[in-house]
């Protein structure tokens, strides 16, 4: 008899929790809104939608933000979430150096700052980032027990369901997963995020991939990575893997790649091939102001150096970019065949080239897709730069949260 009794008040439950978190999410998305609207976007009464909502105000979820236009009669509501709730945790790690960032729930950052920890496959990595975050939440008196949870994006392959990094095993004893250990120094929800996959959601929920349902993600860094939205989710993969562009073999007579195999893309497009290939035109006697801008000290070059000779005219340092975006072009064409996307997006280290890196690549994407293809696609430097990886960890955090705080 009980089950009986209980089972009606349980689906009860389930819906109107659920009818919590959807009404969350769309408020996290697309911004305040009305009881109305509220009712009429999650097929709810009006009665229903004005309990869920004040509900909500008492547990400190949303609260009143103004009114909106009126059609007729008195103008409604609007209600928003309540930014102060929570702060969320987002450490932005690469091979160069790490970020850490405080997000309240608008999405707005609240204070950031750069550390330099380069990312190495050791626990010492994971020992200086401890350090470095406590100091930085002490300094800016951020207690954790105001965090809601932490977001981290790192390169590498990650399989997010079960919180491991299998490019980086090193960072925690043996048989430890990553997500796991890191919940354990923290005490906090963590969700761990591959970084290319985290821009991917960042242009689609900020970006030029708003309101797009089939689009690629080029994240040209320290190595190549490919973000696939498909039907308007990012697309995973078995494992989590999927993407993985700069590893597709594209000179079978070329460099061996720190993955172990050779000729890879990456070995010819990601942000270390372009130092290399720099340093190794200076060497031959190849004239160009970047001696000059190192000081003469090739050991101090840096993609930004490059980037700035570009900016300034420099024609072996628009060479390189030029040959760069070329090899990036034909691999994506590849993508471009697979995928049928209508925007690719470019963003990582080298977008930062604007035009001098987007050109070559619109170029041999021309020249090695079908026609047919190529109709209705476009192609566009991030506009969000560095911020889409930033908003998409946030993001992509959030809705872990809601769904997890309201099951």
């Amino acid at each position: 008899m009980n089950s009986a009794v209980e089972e009606p008040n349980s689906v009860i439950d389930i819906r109107k929790n659920r009818l919590r978190s959807n009404l969350l999410l769309e408020l996290y998305q697309s911004g305040d809104t009305s009881i109305n609207k509220m009712a009429r976007l999650f097929h709810a009464s009006i009665p229903s939608a004005t309990g869920i909502v004040n509900e909500l105000m008492r547990e400190g979820w949303i609260t009143e933000t103004g009114t909106g236009p009126a059609r007729a009669g008195r103008p409604p509501v609007l209600y928003g979430l309540n930014s102060k709730k929570y702060l969320n945790l987002i450490m932005d790690i690469n091979r160069h150096d790490t970020h850490l960032v405080i997000f309240d729930l608008h999405n707005q950052i609240i204070v950031k700052r750069k550390v330099d920890i380069k990312l190495d496959d050791s626990s010492t990595f994971l020992e200086e980032l401890f350090k470095e975050t406590d100091i930085f939440l002490k300094f800016h008196d951020i207690p954790y027990s105001k965090l809601w949870g932490i977001g981290v994006s790192m390169p590498g392959l990650i399989n997010s369901t079960q919180g491991v990094n299998l490019t980086y095993l090193n960072l925690t004893p043996p048989g430890v997963p990553l997500v796991a250990y890191l919940k354990k120094h923290f005490n906090l929800p963590v969700c761990l995020f591959n970084d290319t996959k985290a821009t991917t959601i960042g242009e689609h929920r900020f970006g030029y991939a708003v309101n797009k349902s089939q689009v690629l993600t080029i994240n040209i860094d320290w190595g190549v990575g490919l973000g696939i939205l498909l039907n308007g989710e990012v697309f995973n993969g078995a494992s989590g893997f999927a993407g993985e562009l700069g590893h597709i073999q594209v000179k079978p007579d070329g460099l061996l790649c720190h993955c172990g195999k050779i000729g890879c893309l990456d070995t010819i497009t990601s942000a270390l091939a372009l130092i290399r290939q720099a340093k190794e035109g200076i060497k031959n006697g190849r004239a160009t102001i970047l001696s000059q801008i190192v000081d003469g000290n090739l050991d101090l070059l840096e993609t930004s150096h490059i980037i700035e000779a570009v900016h300034a005219g420099d024609e072996f340092s628009i060479d390189l970019l030029s040959t760069v975006g070329t090899e990036l072009g034909k691999g994506l064409a590849t993508a471009v065949h697979l995928f049928n996307p209508e925007v690719i997006i470019v963003g990582g280290l080298l977008a930062e080239a604007g035009p001098f890196i987007s050109n070559p690549i619109e170029q041999a994407i021309n020249k090695y897709c079908l026609s047919d293809f190529k109709n209705t696609l476009s192609l566009h430097i991030s506009k969000l730069g560095p911020k889409a990886r930033l908003l998409g960890t946030q993001a992509h955090l959030f809705e872990h949260l809601i769904v997890k705080e309201f099951s």
